[in-house]
């Protein structure tokens, strides 16, 4: 309560009056009366008596009811006390230890101000349920009730259960718990793992419901949301309306008109599908496929670059995954190809990755191309699988869709080649493992290999 102005000064006069000793009888009844039928009061008197060192006395971290039953009484024995005796005995006490005043006070200050920060920082704040990276890739914590102002670039949330949100600036965004946020404005893609199903995204107008899957959302400023469906399906729910949607799909909601179908064109989230798959940069003529479904994925095509093409993730690796490359270093010529293994480990999950050159058509004998680019993920990179027949034997458990069927040549050349003579195709995995580096020298066939990445 306690919202007129003059009922507040009123009470800060009682409040000074009581603090100072200078209460009378008529006015140690007003205040008793304030305290008993305003909860604020009682809070704002707690706050004085911080300040007024009566903290340690009448311990205002009590209940309501136990605070008010220790400040009435102190109250009544002031009423019954001569003017002058509360100053006569404050100034007895000044007397006799003047000199741990300075002590004290400094003391007195050191613990408020220790307060007031653990108050901001924690009691203020709710426990973390995401970590925040930015472009750079350093990190904060998102703790729940935050509230998020995007400026620049892409930022990806990593939240406790698994779900990884990249926002595209300008946005701005409330975290309201560990499975739902509040997109003010701004554009968003999501992806969700089994645990994280049920992954709340709300916007003025509408509210989607992840049940597995990879989506996209845009809010504008006058309310309209589109809601898109990369992979899996979700439910979208305006008033008392409900829909499923499911990939290759898309909604519109805007105020006051009923949810409506859109084409799906999800171009729009081509700076932050990359992040949300797990593809922090590219270089030179390695670039990431455009957003889509698996099927639109599995069939580019391309003339002029190798495609990063995001595959399986949250994979639990049930037996060893054969690789040809699983150290950091260069390899070209024979070295491309070895005998290695990916393995499954307790908790362990993985990505995939198919870095991929497919040229529209067929290209002419002799047209041999070289592309040369690099990627970089936003984990460590595992093993990379360079040979046509590895890839042949992982297709089925790594590819969210089946690829177009290659005839016999590009089924025994769409690896990289071993020959003994330049020029060479070369692959570099970088210290850190998270940078892949390639050469690709393209003739007829496609050229491709794949990337294991580890998940969590």
């Amino acid at each position: 309560m306690m919202q007129d102005d003059a009922m507040n000064a009123d009470f800060d006069i009682l409040c000074a009056q009581y603090l100072d000793g200078t209460m009378d009888e008529v006015d140690r009844d007003r205040l008793a009366a304030i305290l008993a039928s305003d909860p604020a009061a009682l809070d704002a008197l707690r706050s004085q008596l911080v300040v007024s060192g009566a903290l340690a006395r009448l311990r205002p971290e009590l209940s309501d009811e136990r605070f008010l039953g220790a400040v009435l009484p102190h109250l009544g024995a002031m009423a019954d006390e001569a003017d002058d005796d509360f100053p006569a005995r404050v100034r007895k006490t000044i007397r006799v230890q003047w000199w741990r005043r300075t002590t004290l006070a400094a003391a007195a200050l050191i613990i408020l101000a220790g307060t007031a920060i653990f108050l901001t920082t924690t009691l203020s704040r709710g426990p973390v349920v995401a970590t925040r990276f930015h472009d750079d890739e350093k990190s904060s914590e998102v703790r729940m009730g935050e509230r998020l102002v995007f400026d620049t670039g892409v930022t990806r949330m990593e939240f406790s259960n698994g779900a990884v949100v990249a926002i595209e600036a300008p946005a701005e965004l409330s975290v309201r718990s560990g499975d739902e946020v509040v997109l003010e404005h701004g554009r968003l893609n999501a992806w969700c793992p089994e645990t994280a199903h049920g992954f709340r995204v709300v916007t003025a107008s509408a509210t989607l419901t992840d049940l597995g899957t990879s989506f996209g959302v845009t809010a504008e400023r006058d309310g309209t949301a589109d809601f898109m469906v990369m992979d899996g399906k979700v439910e979208v729910q305006k008033d008392d309306e409900k829909r499923l949607i499911e990939r290759g799909a898309a909604l519109r909601a805007r105020r006051g008109k009923r949810l409506s179908v859109v084409a799906f064109e999800p171009s729009g989230f081509r700076r932050t599908w990359p992040v949300a798959s797990g593809i922090h940069s590219t270089r030179g003529e390695v670039v990431t496929a455009p957003p889509g479904t698996p099927e639109y994925l599995a069939a580019l095509e391309n003339d002029h670059r190798i495609l990063v093409i995001p595959e399986r993730r949250d994979l639990r690796l049930q037996a060893p995954l054969r690789a040809d490359i699983v150290q950091p270093g260069i390899y070209e010529s024979s070295r491309l190809l070895g005998t290695h293994d990916v393995r499954p480990g307790k908790g362990k999950r993985v990505r995939s990755y198919l870095l991929r050159y497919n040229p529209v058509g067929q290209m002419k004998s002799g047209e041999a191309k070289r592309f040369e680019g690099s990627v970089t993920f936003d984990r460590p990179v595992l093993g990379i699988i360079t040979a046509s027949r590895k890839l042949n034997r992982t297709d089925a458990l790594l590819s969210k869709a089946p690829l177009p069927p290659l005839n016999a040549q590009d089924t025994e050349l769409r690896g990289l080649e071993r020959q003994q003579h330049p020029p060479h195709d070369r692959v570099e995995l970088s210290a850190d493992r998270r940078t892949i580096t390639v050469t690709f020298f393209a003739d007829q066939s496609i050229d491709e290999i794949r990337a294991i990445t580890r998940d969590n």
